[in-house]
């Protein structure tokens, strides 16, 4: 690992955007949490402070007064555009959570479950018979995404059409030559279908079980919410819930067909499942980091930051860090105590945490139920999309035996 040292600090240029092969990134995280406890990376934009371990992720998280969520991406400190809620700091930031929150909260997922697992079964049967499948295409892809629609009251017919969307906008952060344009093109689409539907709404009301309806009625100091941050509620919602639950169950099953002990432990007791998650979230964690503003100076873990500074909290490394995780390095399935930072934490922590926990929970029961056995479908080596967005692999071919 190359770097300059100034002032106490090395400094280096460390691309996380690119693909790379499975497991390079979590290589990294681990060899740059052991190296430096942080360092400056100057290789885009202005350059960002990196804070690479568990102590100083949890400090990062707990002080948004601090660390601003203004903007989340370390290179680009001045955003053109900012999104509700995601780049809204408090107090308004708590406003906007309050009309969210009972839409996603766990009573809500426990009400939806029956749902997700009809709809999990669907996509599972047709590819019992075949044998071999890619999971991202054929599954992980698809189930999370008709899974939201269903919660958020949009027919499942559109499937398809928001999975296209969401992984042409990803895509644009793995180093696709014409991501830029395909990111573009994708978000000016799904606002433009959000659009349509909230005008919809306006005249065709539907209080049962309908996000747009329970959005435009919704009120923030007694005022409706304007078109932009209805918007903007229905386009993060979507970024955010669906491109991370299908990671995150590429990186659970591609880690079943390799350790077949864990599968059979899940096989024998079901109810495994979501400390099965829980431990995905944290090993298998797909927030490579998370981009925070200073808001005013102050000196962090022994670096003196300046207001308007970047900070970059490394999540994976944190995830990983054997200061404070027993086992740190190893997947044990069944882990009791699991404070992770899969979904971020503090006041800024995943909207949509619940749903993705009971999605992945009953994706591996089901799956588990009808197809117990399963191997990788190649012997060659997985790629994954970078770290600038959200990790992912890019496809997990699989097989197993008919009637297994």
């Amino acid at each position: 690992m190359k770097g300059e040292e100034v002032t106490g600090c090395p400094v280096m240029h460390q691309d996380f955007s690119t693909t790379r092969d499975l497991g390079d990134y979590w290589a990294l995280a681990n060899d740059l949490r052991e190296s430096c406890p942080h360092f400056y990376n100057k290789y885009s934009g202005g350059g960002y402070w990196v804070f690479t371990r568990h102590e100083a992720v949890k400090d990062i998280y707990k002080t948004p007064e601090i660390f601003s969520s203004e903007s989340i991406t370390p290179w680009e400190p001045n955003p053109i555009y900012r999104f509700v809620p995601t780049q809204v700091d408090a107090p308004d930031h708590i406003k906007y959570r309050r009309i969210l929150n009972p839409w996603f909260s766990p009573k809500a997922m426990e009400a939806a479950a029956p749902m997700m697992r009809e709809l999990c079964r669907s996509f599972i049967e047709p590819l019992v018979a075949k044998g071999r499948g890619d999971f991202i295409e054929d599954f992980a892809l698809l189930y999370p995404t008709a899974a939201f629609l269903s919660v958020i009251g949009v027919p499942v017919s559109y499937t398809e059409q928001f999975a296209e969307w969401v992984d042409m906008f990803f895509g644009g952060f793995g180093g696709d030559p014409e991501g830029a344009e395909n990111m573009g093109k994708a978000l000016s689409e799904m606002r433009v279908f959000w659009s349509e539907q909230l005008a919809d709404r306006r005249i065709n009301p539907q209080p049962e079980g309908d996000l747009f309806t329970y959005l435009l009625n919704s009120t923030v100091d007694d005022e409706p919410l304007d078109e932009e941050v209805l918007l903007d509620m229905c386009t993060v919602l979507t970024l955010a819930g669906l491109d991370t639950t299908r990671a995150e169950l590429g990186y659970m099953f591609h880690h079943l067909a390799l350790n077949p002990a864990d599968r059979q432990k899940l096989i024998d007791d079901p109810e495994l499942a979501p400390l099965a998650v829980e431990e995905t979230l944290r090993y298998y964690t797909i927030i490579f980091g998370d981009g925070r503003k200073v808001t005013r100076d102050i000196e962090f873990h022994g670096v003196q930051l300046k207001k308007g500074d970047m900070v970059y909290a490394l999540v994976s490394g944190a995830n990983r860090d054997p200061r404070h995780w027993e086992r740190a390095d190893e997947f044990v399935i069944d882990r009791k105590k699991n404070n992770h930072f899969g979904f971020a934490s503090g006041p800024h922590r995943c909207l949509g945490m619940h749903l993705a926990r009971r999605e992945m929970a009953i994706a591996v029961q089901e799956w588990l139920s009808v197809i117990p056995h399963f191997e990788l479908d190649s012997d060659a080596t997985l790629q994954e999309r970078g770290g600038g967005a959200m990790m992912a692999l890019e496809t997990l071919p699989l097989r197993w035996e008919v009637g297994s």
